[in-house]
């Protein structure tokens, strides 16, 4: 019991050291990754001027039926099961989910139709508007809208009045981002110091 304790200790002490000798990111580091246009790893790599990537893989961890019970698959069913295996192994380089105006979903608040009433049904209850989405290079970075456009829809609201269906139309404003820029967040981040009045 006592030597499993000593090598458990031991390698905490290993972790520790390890952990302290892991700077932090120097801040012009930070800023330089904010301020550039960075498409993949070798994009990144140059701006570093770093000369090697090295490779670590992260395995997700599965239950895969495939590879508990391919030993009793007959030959034929083994062999498709490794072909389809190596498939799924090959790696692609990730691509930065930019940020850039979508097309997202926008469920039409009840609130924004009728806020003195409850019971009444929306038509449609939601609908497509353009966002600023995507990551910028940093954490400390948002993405968001430089532009926007406001447009005003027609939707139905259904509502029974003395067991009768009565439909309406209402308008509904509704933003469209047009375009969009990576921010700093502690401008726009209600938590902040600086937006507190605390510097």
């Amino acid at each position: 019991m006592r030597p499993a304790l000593y090598q458990l200790l031991a390698g905490c002490l290993c972790l520790i050291r390890a952990a302290a000798e892991e700077s932090p990111l120097p801040r012009e580091l930070v800023q330089r990754l904010s301020r550039s246009d960075i498409r993949s790893i070798n994009d990144l790599q140059r701006l570093l001027g770093i000369d090697t990537v090295e490779t670590e893989l992260i395995e997700e961890t599965k239950y895969d039926d495939d590879k508990v019970f391919s030993h009793t698959l007959p030959d034929h069913r083994r062999a498709q099961t490794n072909a389809r295996h190596r498939r799924s192994t090959l790696v692609e380089e990730a691509l930065p989910a930019g940020c850039k105006v979508r097309t997202t979903i926008y469920e039409i608040p009840r609130s924004q139709v009728d806020p003195t009433a409850a019971n009444f049904i929306i038509w449609p209850p939601c609908v497509e508007v353009k966002r600023c989405t995507g990551c910028c290079n940093t954490s400390n970075m948002r993405c968001q809208a430089a532009h926007k456009h406001h447009r005003t829809i027609r939707v139905a609201k259904l509502q029974y009045v003395r067991r009768r269906p009565k439909l309406r139309e209402v308008q509904v404003q509704l933003e469209d981002h047009l375009e969009c820029t990576c921010a700093n967040r502690r401008q726009f981040d209600p938590t902040s110091d600086t937006d507190n009045g605390i510097r």
